[in-house]
Formats: C-alpha cells, sequence, structure tokens
C-alpha cells in the first residue's frame, strides 16, 4: 500500500513539474524580444575582448592604412567606456567607428540578427532614396504614401536634424578602402543602408518630419511621412520603378555614335550563370569583334561594378596589354592557427585550412604558395591595342579596384568620373568569416587574406583619382542623362 501511495505522490508530482516547465517554456516563446536589453559592463567587456582579439589576430590588413599605436589608443579608449551596462545599439555605436577607423571596406560591422529581424518588421525605415552631390542630400526616389512631393527637391532636414549633420554624422560610421570619401557617399544613397545607419544613430521613428526646397515651386515646405518596412522596401521600388528595378546583363558590348562600349556590371560569378553568359568566352567573342572592325577606341564602363572573383578582373586586363605582368605581388595572412574562429561560421573541421596553404615569409607572416593571379601572367588574344577609356565611381570596388589598378600603373586607360571606391594597392578579403560576439550577438566580418597588388608609384591612401573628374548634377540623374558617358563620347570625338 505505501509503495502504491509512493508511486501515485510520484507521478503526481511529476506531472505538476512537467506542467510548470510547459508553462515556462511557453511564457519564454511567447516573450516578446526587447530591442532596449541591458548587457552589463562585464557582458559587453567579454564581447569586446573577443571582438579585438578577432581583429589582432586575423585581420591581415589591421594596420595598413591605421598606424598600431593609434589603433590601440582606440581600442583603450573604448574599453575604459564600458564601465557601466548598455543597449545593443549603444555597443554598437561604440564598436562601428572604430570597425571604420581600420579603412578597410571590406570590414563589416553588423547589428544581432535577431534584433536586424525585428527593425524589418517594424515601419521605421526612412522612406526616400536620396543623391548626394557635394554634401547636399536631394530626394531621388519616393517609397511613402505622399505622391506630392517632388523628386530632384533638396532635403534640408529629417525630423529637425539638418541633412548635411546627418551626413557628416554618418560618414564615420562607414567602412572604406583607404581615406576614399567617395565610396561612403556612394552607399548612403542605398535607401536600405541610410535607412538603416539613420535608426542605429539615432532614432528608431515611424514617422518622419522632412523639410525641402521644392524643386518646382523654389519654396520651402514640410511634410510629414510614414516610415517603411525594410522587409517592404524591394516590392514597393519593383512597382514604382520598374524600369530601374530590371536586371541588366552583367556584361554587355554595345555601339553609341559608332563607338565602343564594354559595360561590366561586375565580376561576381552567381549573375554569369543566371544569364547563362560564359564570362571569359564573351570577353575574348568581344574583343575578337573590336579586333575585325578595327576599332581604335573602347570605352570600358566599370561604374557600381563591386567586384567579385579573382580570376575576372585579371582577364579583363590580359585582354588589354601584350606584354607578360604580375598582378598580384603576394596574398597574405597573419598566422596558419586561430583561436577566434569558435566564434564564426567556419565549421571546425575547416578551421586549420590554412596549415599546407601558406609558407612563412621573412616578415614573419604566411604568404599563399598557390593563386591563378600570382606569378608571372601572359596576354590573352585578341588584344586591344587601341586607347581605352575607364569609367568609374565610388562604387568601384574590390576586384574593380585591382583591374584598374594595372590600367593605370601600365598607362593603359583615361580614366573618367569619379574616384575609384578602392585603394590602389589591393584590399584585405578572400577569406572572411562573420564573428557573432557571445552576448549581443553583434555580427562582424574579419577579412584574413591581404593582397598586395604589383603597382608602385601612388598615393597610399587613395584610389584612383580620374583625369577628368565628371559628376551628375540631380538634373542629369532625374533625366536618366548619363553625362560621364556622354563627356567621354565627345572627349573622344575631340581627340580623333
Amino acid at each position: 500500500m505505501t509503495t502504491k501511495r509512493q508511486a501515485f505522490f510520484v507521478l503526481i508530482l511529476s506531472f505538476f513539474i512537467l506542467c510548470y516547465q510547459f508553462l515556462l517554456s511557453q511564457e519564454n516563446l511567447e516573450k516578446p524580444f526587447d530591442p532596449e536589453k541591458i548587457f552589463t559592463a562585464e557582458q559587453l567587456k567579454e564581447d569586446f575582448l573577443i571582438f579585438r582579439n578577432a581583429l589582432e589576430e586575423g585581420h591581415a590588413g589591421l594596420y595598413r592604412y591605421t598606424p598600431k599605436e593609434e589603433l590601440d589608443e582606440h581600442f583603450e579608449t573604448t574599453v575604459k567606456n564600458l564601465n557601466h551596462p548598455l543597449t545593443e545599439y549603444e555597443f554598437y555605436r561604440m564598436l562601428a567607428p572604430l570597425i571604420a577607423h581600420i579603412h578597410d571596406g571590406h570590414t563589416r560591422i553588423n547589428i544581432s540578427e535577431i534584433l536586424e529581424n525585428y527593425l524589418s518588421n517594424q515601419s521605421v525605415l526612412f522612406p526616400f532614396n536620396l543623391r548626394i552631390i557635394d554634401n547636399r542630400a536631394y530626394l531621388f526616389r519616393n517609397y511613402s504614401e505622399k505622391n506630392d512631393v517632388i523628386m530632384g527637391s533638396e532635403l534640408f532636414s529629417i525630423n529637425d536634424r539638418p541633412s548635411s549633420a546627418i551626413i557628416q554624422q554618418m560618414l564615420p560610421f562607414i567602412p572604406n578602402d583607404a581615406h576614399i570619401q567617395a565610396s561612403k557617399y556612394r552607399r548612403l544613397e542605398s535607401t536600405a543602408y541610410f535607412g538603416g545607419l539613420f535608426n542605429l544613430i539615432f532614432e528608431q521613428s515611424t514617422d518622419y518630419i522632412l523639410t525641402y526646397k521644392d524643386r518646382n515651386a523654389n519654396d520651402i515646405k514640410t511634410v510629414k511621412v510614414n516610415g517603411v518596412k525594410a522587409k517592404d522596401l524591394n516590392s514597393i521600388f519593383t512597382q514604382r520603378y520598374p524600369d530601374a528595378a530590371k536586371q541588366n546583363l552583367p556584361i554587355q558590348l554595345d555601339y553609341r555614335e559608332d563607338l565602343a562600349i564594354l559595360t561590366v556590371r561586375t565580376f561576381s560569378t552567381g549573375p554569369y550563370q543566371n544569364a547563362k553568359i560564359s564570362y571569359p568566352t564573351f570577353l575574348k567573342n568581344a574583343f575578337k569583334e573590336l579586333e575585325e572592325k578595327n576599332t581604335q577606341c573602347l570605352i570600358i564602363d566599370l561604374r557600381d561594378n563591386g567586384g567579385g572573383a579573382d580570376a575576372f578582373g585579371k582577364i579583363l586586363w590580359q585582354h588589354l596589354t601584350d606584354k607578360s605582368f604580375r598582378y598580384y605581388e603576394h596574398l597574405r595572412i597573419n598566422k596558419t592557427e586561430f583561436s577566434f574562429l569558435e566564434y564564426t561560421n567556419i565549421p571546425p573541421e575547416e578551421r586549420k585550412q590554412f596549415q599546407n596553404r601558406f609558407k612563412k615569409n621573412d616578415e614573419g607572416t604566411y604568404d599563399l604558395m598557390f593563386h591563378p593571379n600570382l606569378g608571372e601572367q601572359k596576354p590573352i588574344p585578341p588584344i586591344f591595342k587601341g586607347k581605352v577609356y575607364v569609367l568609374i565611381n565610388g562604387n568601384s570596388f574590390s576586384g574593380t579596384g585591382e583591374c584598374t589598378s594595372l590600367m593605370h600603373y601600365h598607362s593603359k586607360a583615361t580614366f573618367i568620373g569619379e574616384e575609384c571606391g578602392a585603394g590602389y594597392y589591393g584590399n584585405t578579403s578572400g577569406f572572411m568569416p562573420l564573428l557573432t560576439l557571445p552576448n549581443t550577438k553583434i555580427r562582424v566580418r574579419i577579412p584574413m587574406i591581404r593582397y598586395t597588388m604589383a603597382v608602385l608609384g601612388y598615393p597610399k591612401n587613395r584610389g584612383i583619382i580620374p583625369e577628368y573628374p565628371v559628376s551628375p548634377s540631380i538634373e542629369d540623374l532625374l533625366n536618366e542623362r548619363d553625362t560621364v558617358m556622354e563627356f567621354t563620347i565627345s572627349l573622344i570625338k575631340n581627340e580623333l
């Protein structure tokens, strides 16, 4: 009898325990995410130590543009300020300028995935696309519910903050190669990037009060508009601006006023696979066509080409030179074993992949032993022997900067447009694990291979500065007038 009672009480107790655990789990499931969650100073310091160690251990270009002493000072100042609890927003605002101060455009920092998803479902995104010209912001596309706001109007303020001040406060948060400002301004022209940064630096608001100078009436107006959800932005863009939303081919050869124009929109392999285009075959056929037509001048449009496959830039250059050359001087990594990888998206079995691919050099770092762009390179026929004009801007980045550096160094091209968004001597990229800080879950991309181009004699802290700087006005942009292309065609006609 006693045994049966004991069994009964154990059964009842187990039932209540299970019910209690179920209720706790339901409570946790239903508990809404708190974007203002507070992290203790100890949690923040732990995250910061991992953050700093990952950069110092893994980032091969950490001191390329910023001396170690200067960066150390920023690290020390930041950690001293981690003496009280902070929200994720506040911690992000401490880390992001540190990342930007490295001056490496491939090094990126993002808020936690859960906060990013939360914000994407809130109507907090600034509902206009901007164009920034001479530090002045202009309304370019309208994603708001107000259809009477005239595009091309100059934006004076957002929620009582002057637009010029907003831009200047955002710049220190934006990663860039070297000291190239053009790339920062071009990045702010992304609606999602500008709106997201506004949310993180200033405020999350479901409505925005704008003051602007009406382009038609030439007077100052004020309007209140609702924010939009980040997840809805692309569908609004597609509906309202279907022509702009159309996917162009990744590469095209066209003719305008009897001049050949090779447009290379990307070096990323995905768009070529989707379009069923073989990049090497396309280039070979294109240069064969130019040879058959006895083409004397070629315009290569690399504006907004953010790079991609290492080999693609080199292949383009191989059709422009008739001499052997070196493309990469070397590709280097700090070491071959890394402790910070345990906090990244790299599986354990892949964390020691560097040991057999790199060889120690005289500087104490390690050189990649094989890469198709290392060593002596040969031209690829057909070779274009005429004059080359290259169009670049602040969005010409990564692999685009690599091939244009070779063109510039070997005096093969005339450059037109805006300063190239890529550093002249290379970048740090290649293998780029995503670090997730254990407490705040903030994510940091750590580029680990330092690319150095086989070029010399150019300022260290710049991208290619065009011989002919040309920028469109807001009127040109609204009227879809390609001022840079028109200038180039006029220049060629005058030189013929």
